[in-house]
């Protein structure tokens, strides 16, 4: 079992993960990320800034040295070129380790979901499956549409209530609702969170063998999966 979820590459099932916070009788049944989609949009982004940087430090260092000073021009234009490297080397880096630490997971218990803001920072966001009155899925902005992305969405009892509640830090919040943006497989996603609340409501003894969601397991493979693990059930 890997020692930090974090640096997890590919989650796969069994999901023998351990989280953060996790309770003894907890069991997650999901766990996931952004689509790797974003991952390279956000690196080509980068990657194209760092041209650009390069691109018009040489052209300025080329227009000193002509106008003005060689010297200056010489040096502008191996500014320029240091300046996109450490662009282009940090902003891959940060990028990165932001899409491979953020993390969204789905237990018998709640929705969880670790934001990181920084490499170092982090926000994170609880739903416990008792709270949540409905669920969502749609495809959000240009880009979703694009990349062939959804947004699944969890409302919270507490935004119809108007409940607030402490962030930790003294701040009155709503809680509203609750997002896992950016995945290939939202409307299925949806489809698995409405049953783990029915489970929940009405099964709650049974809830911790509840099947575990594995995306495009349908048809046949779901049958297969079921006869392979028959403690699990849906």
């Amino acid at each position: 079992m890997p020692s930090n979820i974090f640096d997890v590459g590919q989650f796969e099932f069994p999901y023998d993960y351990r989280f953060p916070g996790q309770a003894s009788d907890e069991h997650i049944l999901f766990i996931t990320r952004e689509n790797s989609s974003m991952l390279l949009f956000r690196r080509i982004v980068v990657v194209g800034v760092a041209v650009i940087i390069f691109l018009s430090g040489w052209g300025l260092g080329g227009m000193l040295g002509n106008y003005v000073f060689p010297i200056f021009g010489m040096m502008t234009q191996f500014l320029s070129v240091l300046l996109a490297s450490i662009f282009g080397v940090i902003g891959f880096w940060w990028v990165s380790v932001l899409w491979q630490k953020s993390l969204c997971i789905i237990t018998t218990k709640r929705l969880m979901k670790y934001v990181y803001t920084t490499p170092i920072n982090r926000h994170i966001l609880s739903l416990p499956l008792e709270q949540i009155v409905d669920t969502g899925a749609y495809t959000k902005g240009f880009l979703q549409a694009f990349l062939k992305l959804g947004t699944f969405t969890a409302r919270s009892a507490a935004s119809s209530s108007g409940v607030a509640t402490d962030d930790g830090e003294g701040k009155r919040i709503n809680k509203k609702y609750f997002y896992i943006e950016n995945i290939s497989i939202a409307e299925d996603l949806q489809h698995y969170v409405s049953k783990v609340l029915n489970a929940n409501r009405h099964h709650l003894d049974k809830i911790s063998t509840f099947r575990p969601f594995i995306p495009h397991l349908k048809g046949e493979k779901r049958a297969n999966f079921m006869i392979k693990y028959p403690e699990y059930w849906s």
